[in-house]
């Protein structure tokens, strides 16, 4: 794959929106750790990363895009917004432009909220809660209104679904059945409900310390923190960005996507199917990738099975690697493309963020994990990995 363009890009987070603050947060090593401002009686520490409110005062975005849209769907419309203003098509890209998205379980705060208000007064239930929470909404509100034509997919592999969301749309493009396409993920799982049964299933990060709650591949990591937020690609043929004279910030060059088929929440421990979907973005692009940004949420059994597979793919190519979980929490079905985001600035700046919250790397890591601060570092090709429950795995390779 050599002829899939990216030319627009946004970002909603919890340490900044818009790629701009976004990226100022990574360098500057803020996370957005806080304590969950909602009902007591929760286990564990009680942390979550949230998108604050003021995300949708954004150039561009007015109170009509947002209407009758629950929260991931906003922050879906609000990275489109940004990508497609970045990529020069503000007043909207053409009809049959394809909408690919990721997402797992859509609105589910808001629909745990309206099952309480059913209980309390069943009269005030909305009527409009199917179309606001059921997980294709996102992408159907783009669509709606932008007045777009093409492919409308929800793309749901858990936490691979961004990474499947971006590498399926990159393989439109490349077969000619769409010349543009909007894709990445948007997600907010962020209710008191899921944050119970991740920590009785101790998924969750025990930790008090917000600056040790996350700690990708560390040797005391317990698990990840919850967060949220949307990360949206504008991608295209490179001849109609040539036509356009768009400015090409990067290519889709190889993905990889398959499953393990070894157990529905934890990976198969020798990480070889993680490995084997790296190894298929890697061979799809055919160049020498020695930078990762590695999925690495901060579980015992999922780090190391990543772990693993980085070892055994690039054990002559000494990569250096990095992961976001640190800064931003665990944002599920957009994880993997707010990395893909990060990456593309990297190479922009020659900047590698650092992985924070982590001091002691796993001793059998073969790999370089960027520690401390942000590492000065010329790259012109780096992959994002994704891997989630049901075995998902997926890794997207881009370029300058």
């Amino acid at each position: 794959m050599n002829q899939v363009a990216v030319t627009g890009m946004g970002v909603v987070s919890p340490i900044g929106s818009g790629r701009v603050a976004f990226w100022d947060a990574l360098l500057a090593g803020r996370h957005a750790f806080r304590p969950i401002a909602s009902p007591t009686g929760l286990g564990g520490n009680r942390l979550w990363a949230a998108v604050p409110d003021g995300f949708a005062e954004a150039p561009g975005v007015t109170a009509a895009m947002l209407r009758n849209s629950d929260r991931f769907t906003a922050y879906a419309m609000v990275a489109a917004v940004e990508a497609l203003a970045m990529a020069g098509l503000a007043e909207g890209p053409p009809p049959r432009t394809a909408v690919i998205l990721g997402n797992t379980m859509g609105g589910l705060p808001l629909f745990a909220q309206t099952q309480l208000e059913l209980e309390r007064r069943p009269q005030h239930v909305t009527p409009k809660l199917m179309a606001l929470v059921i997980p294709n909404m996102a992408a159907a509100r783009i669509s709606l209104h932008w007045g777009l034509h093409g492919r409308q997919l929800t793309v749901s592999t858990a936490c691979a679904s961004s990474l499947d969301a971006i590498g399926l749309a990159a393989r439109m493009i490349e077969s000619g059945e769409a010349e543009h396409a909007i894709a990445g993920g948007t997600e907010t799982l962020l209710a008191p409900v899921v944050y119970q049964s991740l920590d009785r299933a101790r998924a969750l990060s025990r930790a008090s310390d917000p600056d040790r709650a996350s700690r990708p591949f560390d040797v005391e990591r317990d698990g990840f923190v919850m967060g949220d937020g949307a990360a949206v690609l504008l991608l295209e043929h490179a001849a109609s960005a040539r036509r356009r004279g768009a400015r090409v910030l990067a290519h889709v060059r190889g993905y990889g996507s398959l499953t393990d088929a070894h157990h529905l929440t934890a990976p198969e421990p020798g990480g070889r199917y993680e490995a084997e979907a790296i190894r298929a973005a890697l061979d799809d692009a055919g160049c020498d990738v020695r930078t990762v940004f590695a999925h690495a949420t901060g579980t015992l059994v999922g780090d190391i099975a990543e772990l693993r597979a980085i070892n055994a793919v690039f054990a002559d190519r000494s990569p250096v690697v990095t992961a976001l979980r640190g800064h931003l929490g665990h944002a599920m079905a957009a994880a993997g493309a707010t990395s893909a985001v990060a990456g593309i600035l990297g190479m922009q700046a020659e900047v590698v963020p650092h992985t924070l919250g982590t001091r002691a790397v796993e001793p059998e890591a073969g790999f370089d994990v960027v520690l401390g601060e942000p590492r000065r570092r010329t790259y012109t090709e780096f992959s994002v990995n994704a891997f989630g429950f049901g075995g998902q795995n997926a890794s997207l390779v881009l370029s300058g």
